[in-house]
């Protein structure tokens, strides 16, 4: 338990609550359920959990490697609406947006976007489909679990797995008609709406499920300029049509999907970075009013098309998806207005042959893959005090393509001992196409610049593990493994330097772990080492806007983590999880930014964290109660290379209570950042201007009803 709880500068609701709530696990709260007339809850049989994730169905337990899954229940008691939203629930991710929601910040074993925000660390897939990197901040709905694998995924995945996969698995239609909807309101006039509605069209045969989301969730700052408030938080709308075409007893089943989400959000805000508890965004005096509000819209389509053949053993599954992004985007930082459009296209297609039957002398999964991506932007900074000019205008067209052939499997040797290896042979090209005009501030005429190059390579990649079963609750596990990002071109050119490539960043990984399972408790342990090579940052002058993306050197990450979690009695559940984690430049090659930075932390890789949670479902009178409370501490982290823009260590807790009011009537109060916590999320340095900071939101109360059929 953080010790921090119950400290005497600890906040005391904090830590009466949490008395409180220990306090009944003996005693109070589950003798209260059983002379109330209801039954006691008997010990849960807790069924084996299927992860497919690894690109064919396996239980959780005979994966070599590091996973987290988080099923429906707990998504919901944990109010997650969104991506972000997950590092509520998942141990050791960090998840963040920089600048806006279009760029994520995402922390995992110390490998984090670092200043590369088109890329981030961990991979989002939805329903095994990879989603564009500014998507990776998204709405969920008609979500059945998340599936989490930790450290370098290239052999499956390919580029940019850097520091894990996050796999999310949707409801699919079926025999089974549904119907959902749940509202809610929160602080600051914040609301959210979902439904969905799925079931048979024809029985045995044709099913279809639609799922509407709306959500508002506002910020907490004040614009001086213009006198708005609530600035920082964001508004969506998001809707899913799924057709799913399986006649009962045949060997094969096709899917289509339709999504379509536009979210609008204020969050391009920052606060000086040495005022983080500040409410007050940040404008420059003599900025024009009609220029100070941030604004952006980004909207989102999406579309795929499954299917899959059972061959006995095995099963032939087919996908084809398309994506495409439009964002509009400006704000005011400092004396420059900027507007940064932007629309994105990204086509794929894989086809995948995999073992599905028990009882395999060896199991396997082999792959053809195929992913094309097109990115269009223009950047226009124009001056607006004390003088009006453009400062700069870049109009680009990145293009990427990767094609690949991998293979995994997985050798029974033993009852007890398993033996897997993978191979993944991708090929990459990157191409670039750009033009513009900077202000010379020693002139003040514009200087015109371009650029055109295009950048291929091969890249081999491979997995080794092994697995062996201790007895019937332990399994001990050891992993290599590989991932890379493959080399390309800054997607945001601002010079004629922009036009030279970068060359692949490359990871290989290091892991020996534990999985322990019983009736009560379960829990996980892992130590690990990444070494990553030619690490892809940013490079040059952020204050003039003219950086760009280069190898600046060589990071390794040293860690451990343990994850727990023990069933106290048939209501109530202790969770405790926690890693300790060490992320620094073991050579770096850019003097001119930063003459010191060899030994430096690598931005966004908090030193240690810990999370302590208690839930229950507690049976009374008026109905099932689920009260939870999550405590999450995390160690201090720096948001630059230099290691000058640091965050100390803090601590956020969460609660919230569901009552089952009828069978299928459910009311929940939460409060996320309890505490009202001040910390920041995102700094940066900005020359002459200063520093200056994103913070998280404040406390937001909330309340939501559900009614399920």
């Amino acid at each position: 338990m953080p010790a921090d709880i119950f400290h005497t500068s600890a906040p005391f609701p904090l830590r009466a609550g949490t008395a409180v709530l220990l306090a009944a696990l003996s005693s109070g709260a589950f003798a209260q359920a059983a002379s109330a007339g209801n039954a006691q809850p008997e010990a849960s049989t807790l069924r084996p959990i299927t992860v497919t994730a690894s690109k064919r169905e396996q239980s959780l337990a005979s994966i070599n490697g590091a996973v987290t899954v988080i099923e429906q229940p707990d998504l919901d008691d944990a109010q997650v609406a969104s991506t972000f939203d997950l590092a509520r629930v998942l141990p050791g991710v960090q998840m963040s947006s920089s600048g806006s929601l279009l760029y994520s910040v995402i922390g995992v074993r110390g490998i984090t976007s670092a200043q590369d925000f088109y890329n981030p660390a961990l991979t989002v897939y939805v329903d095994g489909i990879p989603q564009l990197p500014v998507f990776a901040s998204q709405p969920l709905i008609g979500v059945e679990r998340v599936e989490l694998l930790k450290g370098p995924q290239a052999t499956l995945y390919g580029k940019s797995a850097q520091g894990g996969v996050l796999n999310i698995v949707t409801r699919q239609p079926d025999n089974e008609t549904r119907f959902n909807v749940l509202g809610g309101v929160s602080s600051r006039g914040g609301h959210q709406l979902q439904g969905e509605v799925a079931g048979p069209l024809v029985k045995d045969m044709l099913y279809a499920s639609v799922s509407l989301a709306k959500s508002d969730a506002p910020g907490d700052l004040h614009n001086p300029a213009t006198g708005a408030d609530d600035q920082g938080g964001f508004r969506s709308e998001t809707g899913t049509v799924k057709l799913r075409l399986a006649p009962a007893g045949a060997p094969w089943q096709a899917g289509l999907s339709v999504g379509r989400d536009c979210t609008r959000a204020t969050q391009d805000s920052y606060v000086p970075f040495d005022d983080p508890g500040s409410r007050q965004t940040y404008i420059m005096a003599g900025m024009p009013a009609q220029f100070a509000d941030p604004y952006m819209r980004r909207c989102t389509d999406s579309q795929a098309l499954t299917g899959s053949y059972d061959l006995g053993d095995w099963r032939l599954t087919a996908m084809a998806a398309r994506q495409t992004v439009d964002i509009e985007r400006r704000f005011a930082l400092g004396p420059y207005f900027s507007q940064q459009p932007e629309d994105w296209r990204q086509d794929v297609q894989e086809l995948r042959l995999a073992t599905k039957a028990p009882g395999r002398s060896w199991d396997g999964v082999f792959g053809l893959y195929r992913q094309s991506t097109d990115q269009t932007r223009t950047y226009i900074n124009d001056l607006k005090t004390p003088m009006t000019a453009n400062a700069l205008t870049t109009r680009s067209h990145n293009e990427s393509q990767s094609y690949a052939i991998y293979g995994d499997v997985t050798w029974h040797a033993t009852s007890a001992l398993d033996l897997s290896a993978g191979l993944r042979a991708s090929r990459d090209k990157a191409k670039t196409v750009f033009a513009g005009s900077a202000l010379d501030f020693n002139t003040f005429q514009p200087a015109g610049f371009s650029g055109a190059s295009q950048t291929e390579g091969d890249r081999v990649l491979g997995r080794l593990s092994a697995g062996y079963r201790l007895d019937s609750q332990w399994r001990a596990y050891a992993n290599l493994s590989q991932g890379y990002k493959p080399g390309g071109f800054n997607l945001a050119p601002s010079s004629a330097a922009d036009s030279a490539a970068y060359q692949p960043e490359t990871a290989i990984s290091y892991e020996a772990g534990a999985r322990y399972t019983s009736g009560a408790l379960r829990g996980s342990f892992a130590l690990y080492r990444i070494d990553v090579k030619d690490v892809q940052l940013y490079r040059g002058d952020a204050a003039a806007g003219t950086q760009t993306l280069r190898n600046a050197g060589d990071s390794r990450s040293n860690g451990a983590e343990f994850d727990l979690e023990w069933d106290v009695n048939p209501v109530w559940t202790l969770g405790l999880a926690g890693f300790v984690n060490d992320a620094s430049f073991r050579r770096y090659d850019d003097p001119a930014l930063c003459a010191n930075c060899q030994g430096n932390d690598v931005p966004f890789a908090p030193s240690h964290g810990l999370s302590f949670s208690v839930k229950g479902s507690v049976p009374t009178r008026l109905g099932m109660m689920r009260p939870r409370l999550t405590v999450r501490s995390t160690g201090a982290q720096y948001f630059d290379t230099a290691n000058t823009l640091r965050q100390g260590a803090y601590t956020v807790a969460d609660a919230s209570l569901a009552w089952r009011v009828q069978p299928n009537v459910e009311l929940t109060v939460y409060a996320h950042n309890l505490t009202d916590r001040q910390y920041r999320t995102y700094g940066f340095a900005g020359g002459p201007m200063g520093n200056f900071a994103q913070r998280a939101t404040g406390r937001t109360l909330g309340m939501t009803v559900s009614y399920a059929y």
